[in-house]
């Protein structure tokens, strides 16, 4: 695997563990990110899509397409991390991957901010139906400014293991609040909240999608404990996020594990018989 665009915690592995890997990551990455939002293509069906590059009979062309074009996004996340900066036009360049069904749509644009409001149903803390919305479409820009601004933060400083687990909960936790995109906000979150992990030399964290009702449980809490959601402009304004950077580091187990057995096998091959 050539070293350009390899992410720090393949050092070490030789190049058919680095291949392995990877591949079982992006397996994992596509199939739970998609799979959250109602994919219906397995584990399996995603390692056989992306590995054979056929179709699985009875499925979806939607669902396929979704499971490709997270695997491209995937690679765009990595080519990133010889960057010295994240762009706003990289964010877009995402989600022109993420968004498969690209319809033309000037109220529904790809590849470019919201143009009008979006809104969610939700049942509250207190168990009734609820609604949603989301900040306005006119302040996103500089919402998405003050986010990039800590991205880039976070993209350029974070080395503890610790401190990479903070940033993506933070960056994951404000990017899907914001709700910048009018589709793929939850994918992108999860794509782009990797970035200060892996340019720290760790491996991404994956949400399951096991978990699914507690993590958007956990999200939804969030959102309804910010004040005027539907107004917000700052950032700086919004509360803590200790919840979520709890869940969030049980989830980075899956991964590290997939890490460690690879340096075990490594291990083995390099010690005499």
């Amino acid at each position: 695997m050539p070293s350009i665009n390899r992410p720090g915690f393949l050092d070490g592995l030789s190049e058919n563990l680095q291949l392995s890997l990877s591949n079982s990551l992006r397996d994992l990455w596509c199939h739970t990110s998609t799979a959250l939002e109602g994919n219906s293509l397995s584990l399996g069906d995603t390692q056989f899509i992306l590995d054979e590059g056929l179709t699985i009979s009875g499925k979806p062309l939607k669902d396929h397409n979704e499971i490709h074009g997270h695997a491209r996004a995937i690679e765009l996340i990595y080519a990133m991390l010889d960057k010295a900066k994240i762009t706003e036009q990289d964010i877009f360049l995402l989600h022109k991957a993420v968004i498969t069904e690209q319809v033309s749509d000037i109220y529904q644009p790809i590849g470019a901010w919201k143009t009008e409001a979006n809104y969610a149903n939700y049942v509250s803390q207190s168990g009734k139906p609820a609604l949603r919305e989301y900040p306005s479409h006119l302040a996103t820009p500089g919402l998405m400014q003050q986010w990039l601004e800590k991205c880039n933060s976070a993209f350029q400083k974070t080395k503890s293991k610790d401190a990479a687990c903070a940033a993506y909960a933070e960056l994951h936790l404000e990017f899907v609040t914001i709700h910048p995109f009018f589709d793929g906000n939850g994918r992108m979150a999860r794509l782009v909240a990797n970035l200060p992990v892996l340019k720290a030399g760790y491996p991404p964290i994956i949400i399951p999608k096991e978990d699914r009702k507690r993590y958007l449980e956990t999200v939804s809490a969030y959102q309804e404990s910010i004040p005027n959601l539907a107004g917000l402009k700052d950032l700086s304004t919004l509360p803590a996020l200790d919840a979520f950077c709890t869940l969030c580091a049980g989830y980075w187990t899956n991964t590290m594990h997939l890490v460690e057995t690879a340096r075990q096998m490594q291990a083995g091959q390099a010690t005499p018989r």
